[in-house]
């Protein structure tokens, strides 16, 4: 067999990203239509939102201001889809939780959930949700005793580099990129279960979301920002399609 010419393999790498591409437009599509009903009509329409968890305990809850609507915006150009261009903000215990098939959490201090608000995140696990946490470099060990009240009886596992959230629609053959140095450590990704399917994912030790920011707030350089970007497409991308 003849190799195939580089005009092949340019066609083939198109038609592969453009596969890709739609796959993510339906997954949104399927996502918003899916998504488990709130109590109250919201506000979202057909646009594409991740919201941003508001929690209580004192830890700051509202870092990466400019992180979920700079990747909404990076899901419009690159997917087709129909985002909405600001930040969303939601508790726990609002009625519109459950319009939001991704919500997203970061910060430096301490999370603390209350009983009612355990509940509510269990049965937003339960009807298809999916919570990503972005931890500042602070936030890790509280939230991991407070998700144990949500799941009881589960831990945090530790995904291998192998897993499709590292495969697409962009190859980390080496997991997580290193965003921000923190305690010098290799980033690393958890992940929670509720049966088969994925409910929670977090990156620790590379701060995805600060890599999200407008540039002027931690000056990362635009190739540290891209591999942010890239990451936080396939999260949002699995979350959605699997």
């Amino acid at each position: 067999m003849r190799p195939k010419s580089p005009k092949a393999k340019t066609v083939s790498k198109y038609f592969c990203e453009f596969i890709l591409a739609a796959a993510l437009a339906v997954a949104i599509a399927a996502a918003l239509r899916a998504a488990p009903p709130a109590a109250k009509p919201s506000d979202t329409g057909d646009k594409f939102y991740i919201a941003q968890l508001r929690y209580g305990g004192g830890g700051d809850w509202y870092d990466n201001r400019t992180s979920m609507p700079r990747l909404q915006e990076r899901l419009a150009r690159e997917f087709g889809v129909f985002p909405g261009a600001e930040r969303k903000v939601v508790r726990l215990a609002d009625d519109d939780l459950f319009s939001y098939p991704v919500i997203f959490m970061s910060g430096h201090g301490n999370v603390s959930f209350a009983p009612e608000e355990v509940a509510r995140l269990r049965a937003y696990f339960e009807r298809g949700g999916f919570l990503w946490a972005s931890d500042d470099y602070g936030m890790a060990s509280s939230l991991r005793r407070e998700l144990k009240k949500v799941l009881p009886g589960q831990d945090y596992v530790e995904l291998p580099f192998s897993h499709p959230i590292y495969q697409a629609p962009y190859k980390f053959p080496s997991g997580l990129p290193k965003i921000h140095e923190h305690d010098g450590g290799p980033p690393r990704g958890y992940a929670l279960f509720l049966g088969d399917r994925m409910v929670f994912f977090a990156d620790i030790n590379t701060d995805i979301g600060d890599g999200l920011e407008a540039p002027s707030i931690h000056n990362d350089p635009p190739e540290v920002q891209e591999q942010a970007f890239r990451m936080a497409v396939n999260i949002v991308y699995f979350a959605l399609s699997q």
